[in-house]
């Protein structure tokens, strides 16, 4: 058996390990960077939606006048937004209050901790 080239067992023991190491290290960071860009995602899209329901009430006065404004439908129906797949596909779950005088948008972010991300007249939290 002389003279046979190959790797050892250890050897490819060794290499396996250093493997596992770098996927243990590599994928937590992974997902932390794609949690953070899901939760950017949705206050991205939120903030065009403020810019919307803002620049509606400094056209008409108020941010709504129909009592159905607790679903997407309303603010699609009265052009506040137009695109709704490009809001929808940011987060996974949302709740609208809007009426004349004020509005409170709840999404959850599709992050593995279900961030909650809100928008009010003051501004996004978190």
């Amino acid at each position: 058996m002389k003279g046979q080239k190959g790797f050892t067992l250890i050897e490819l023991i060794i290499v396996i390990a250093i493997i596992a190491i770098l996927a243990a290290v590599a994928i937590p960071n992974y997902l932390g960077f794609r949690d953070r860009a899901n939760i950017s995602a949705a206050k991205d899209a939120l903030g065009s939606l403020r810019t919307a329901l803002e620049a509606r009430a400094a056209d008409k006065g108020y941010y709504a006048d129909t009592d159905d404004t607790s679903s997407i439908g309303y603010l699609v129906t009265e052009k506040i937004i137009d695109d709704t797949a490009k809001f929808e596909s940011s987060w996974a779950s949302h709740t609208y209050d809007i009426d004349r005088t004020t509005y409170k948008v709840q999404v959850t972010a599709k992050d593995r901790d279900s961030t909650v991300v809100e928008l009010t007249p003051t501004g996004i939290t978190p």
